[in-house]
Parts: structure tokens; sequence; C-alpha cells
């Protein structure tokens, strides 16, 4: 990376603006723009004592202006999940989180940097110190990885397609489930999974309601047995906690 000329001098260096990267916000505007262009994200992660020579150069500028959109995530030595996070089995964005440093799983005090599609899926992690070039032939590699990893989540969708035309519900969800835990986002196959997925809890749930209604407890643990780990399971376990108070007709 080039250094400033006067930074051995007295007093503070000043950066060439020129020379650094033109730097984005972890938020949803960056995204959408990211998205819309289909154009890869570095994601860098500063140290504490960030500075504007870390990433500094004109191979970088040139690298965040024509690559690549650049985005920096602002320093946070916080690493705890918060309590009233929500949890999920379909994956979210981590970029949008409110701890992106937790869920891209930077080690605290140490400058990190990762090379991401434009939904902010991982595929490298060169590390801050890589160089500009070794970056730019990261960032060439993006779409193959994302579109290697859609077909892979096409698979999958295509298995549990298929389960739901053998009226294999049970089936289907935890294939549905096995793309999720990929953590991939915003990928066409992982979208269309999330979409199936949907359909089948609320399919599921028209079932918990009739069941309720009836009394059908037998049928209401099976739920909760078939479909674990969804919201299904959750909600058939709320239905039998609550016999007198939910789903009854007046």
């Amino acid at each position: 990376m080039d250094r400033p000329a006067n930074a051995g001098a007295r007093g503070a260096p000043t950066a060439d603006p020129a020379k650094v990267p033109s730097w984005n916000k972890p938020d949803a505007a960056s995204l959408e723009s990211a998205a819309r262009e289909q154009r890869p994200i570095v994601l860098y992660f500063p140290a504490e004592k960030d500075s504007d020579f870390d990433i500094y150069g004109d191979d970088w500028a040139q690298l965040s202006k024509e690559d690549a959109l650049f985005i920096k995530v602002p320093y946070t030595a916080d690493r705890e999940k918060s309590p009233w996070s929500e949890n999920s089995v379909i994956p979210t964005n981590k970029l949008l989180s409110p701890n992106p440093s937790l869920e891209y799983g930077i080690a605290v005090g140490k400058a990190d940097l990762l090379v991401c599609d434009w939904f902010g899926n991982k595929y490298f992690a060169p590390g801050a110190k890589v160089k500009a070039d070794a970056l730019k032939a990261l960032i060439g590699k993006v779409k193959d990885e994302a579109d290697k990893a859609d077909k892979k989540l096409a698979k999958t969708l295509e298995k549990a397609q298929q389960q739901i035309e053998k009226k294999d519900d049970k089936g289907a969800v935890k294939s549905l489930l096995s793309n999720f835990k990929t953590g991939y986002y915003g990928l066409p196959s992982q979208e269309a999974s999330v979409k199936l997925y949907r359909e089948i809890m609320d399919a599921g749930r028209e079932r918990i309601k009739e069941m309720h209604e009836k009394g059908d407890t037998e049928g209401l643990k099976g739920i909760a047995k078939d479909y674990k780990g969804t919201d299904l399971e959750k909600e058939a376990n709320e239905a039998l906690k609550n016999p007198n108070t939910q789903g009854r007709k007046g």
C-alpha cells in the first residue's frame, strides 16, 4: 500500500483524497446499489484505531470505483448476541444486522477484510493485509462462486419441490432447512426456498388451528414433533398449553 510522503514528518500526515477508497456505509442503500449492479462487496472491519492509511493508494481507490463496492463497518468490541434478537431459521442479511462484526465472526481488536457478493455473502477472507492486485483477482471470482452456491441451493430446492408433490411436507421442510443452514441470503434459489418454506408454514398453521378447535392434542403433538426447529413446533406447543383460550369457536 502507498504511504503518504509526510507520514514520518512531525504532526499528523494528511491523506490524499484521490488515494483513499470510496467507502460506503453498511446500510440498505449500499446493499441496494450493489444488488442492482450485481457488484461484489469488499467488506472492511477496521481495528480500534482506524487510519485512512490502513487501506490507501491509487490501486485501492481504483478498485473501489471500478471493481467492487467498498463498505467499512464501524469498529466495536461487542461480540455478545443481543438477548432481544429474534431467532429465525430463515437466513437474514448479516451486513444489515445490529452487529455485523459478531455475525461475520470478526476477532476483537483485529482489522479484517472480506470479499462478498452483492448480498453480503462471504466467499473469501484474505485479511486486511492483502495486496490490491490479489484482492482484484478475488473480486473477479465472486460471480462464479455465487453461481456455484446458487446451483447447490437449487438442487436441494428441487428435491423439496418433489417432496411436496409426494405430499411429504415434513421431508420438504428438512430439505429447505438444509438450504437455510448454509447461511446464504438473497441468492435466487434461497429466495425461492424461503417462499416455499413460508407456504408450508402457512398451510401448517391452518392445520394447527383446525386441530386446536377440535381438541386434537395428538395431532398437535405430531406437528410439534414433525416440524421440530420451525415456527410450527412453537405454535403447536402454544396451542397445547392454551386449550381453553386459543382457537376456540365462540
